[in-house]
């Protein structure tokens, strides 16, 4: 379906809130001393969220976050720096849940808090469930935080769950294993990891069809669908994952649903490599 002028205009605008967020450094960095430390990874992607958090009178009197990852995940983390910023502990968990109704059910931005209206400009990203995963790591991380903290602890790990789990049996292979082994495969023509580039959409693993051991599918796709060192990139992909001790069988899948965007999906890092800013 044709996109209709309407549309397209509203789209530009909601990448516009994107990047604004992802540039604005009011909430960037650590807070030492703090009360609250959380720290959130999503290990296929290699998106990264740190959390620091002052607490006064049952209030969040300062919130300050770092790490790297696309330009979804960093400008729902400063989304999430600016609206609980003043508030108490209960509002930071009641806008958590919003926010995660609004990402995952598909809610209405009407029904989103006023502390969340520029929240709405992530509606699009609800089509692509990797994506989602991107803008939910710096509000799962903050739930983990709050969730130590009520229990007496000040730091917090939070690993994200990928979107397909292998079986009890396969706890051998981790995905962790999956993103170290394709980290340093680099993009032929730019030079540039295909994870910091955010090639990478998703992985399993489930048995391998014959014999021990474990069957890997990586989806990932390429900066141009075009791109004439397609076949050597998904060789090097290929050959990295089939190195893992453990893996029998290795697909390399490619899609272009959603089309490679550097400007949404590749990190800070890799935009400062490709001069956009």
């Amino acid at each position: 379906m044709a996109m209709n002028e309407g549309d397209s205009e509203l789209q530009e605008l909601y990448r516009d809130v994107l990047v604004d967020y992802y540039k604005d450094d009011t909430h960037k960095g650590r807070l030492d001393p703090h009360d609250v430390h959380a720290h959130g990874v999503n290990p296929v992607c290699g998106d990264e969220v740190e959390l620091t958090l002052r607490l006064k009178a049952g209030k969040v009197s300062e919130i300050r976050y770092g790490g790297h990852g696309c330009v979804i995940s960093r400008a729902s983390v400063a989304m999430l720096c600016e609206a609980l910023e003043g508030g108490t502990l209960a509002d930071a968990r009641r806008l958590a849940a919003a926010f995660k109704t609004f990402m995952l059910d598909k809610g209405p931005a009407d029904d989103l808090p006023e502390a969340l209206g520029e929240a709405a400009a992530l509606a699009g990203v609800r089509k692509f469930p990797l994506r989602v995963k991107c803008a939910l790591l710096g509000w799962n991380t903050l739930l983990q935080g709050l969730e130590g903290f009520s229990h007496g602890g000040h730091e917090a790990e939070y690993t994200d769950t990928p979107l397909c789990q292998p079986e009890a049996k396969m706890k051998t292979l981790t995905f962790k294993q999956i993103g170290d082994a394709v980290g340093p495969v680099k993009d032929p023509e730019i030079h540039i990891s295909i994870a910091e580039l955010g090639l990478i959409y998703g992985a399993e693993i489930k048995p391998a069809a014959e014999g021990e051991g474990h069957r890997v599918k990586l989806t990932m796709s390429l900066t141009s669908p075009a791109c004439p060192y397609g076949p050597m990139l998904l060789a090097s992909v290929h050959g990295a994952l089939a190195k893992i001790p453990g893996v029998r069988d290795v697909d390399v899948d490619l899609s272009f649903s959603p089309v490679w965007d550097p400007r949404a999906m590749a990190s800070e890092e890799a935009k400062d490599q490709l001069g956009i800013f």
